[in-house]
């Protein structure tokens, strides 16, 4: 018989992702190419973003779920989430 194992509940306040000028380059980037390789954006921000920031940022929206990772035959394919879409929207004038 499996045995089942419960997580303790967590009662602290989830931490909310504020992305940075960065994240929202690299989203933009993404966004104006479809399936985009992560050179081709490292390449496109490279004068205003160093290689590791733009590399490192990327990693930390494929974690949150901002840009979805497809493989392809060298390397990964960059697209852009509806989460990710949300991200860059221009704000409602208010």
């Amino acid at each position: 018989m499996k045995e089942v194992t419960m997580k303790a509940i967590s009662f602290e306040t989830p931490e909310v992702f504020v992305p940075t000028p960065t994240h929202l380059d690299i989203l933009r980037a993404v966004a104006d190419k479809q399936s985009c390789h992560i050179n081709q954006v490292v390449q496109k921000l490279y004068p205003g973003h160093s290689e590791s920031s733009v590399r490192s940022g990327v990693r930390v929206l494929l974690s949150k779920r901002y840009l979805d990772g497809g493989k392809s035959s060298s390397e990964i394919v960059l697209r852009l989430t509806s989460r990710g879409r949300l991200l860059i929207l221009p704000s409602p004038a208010g």
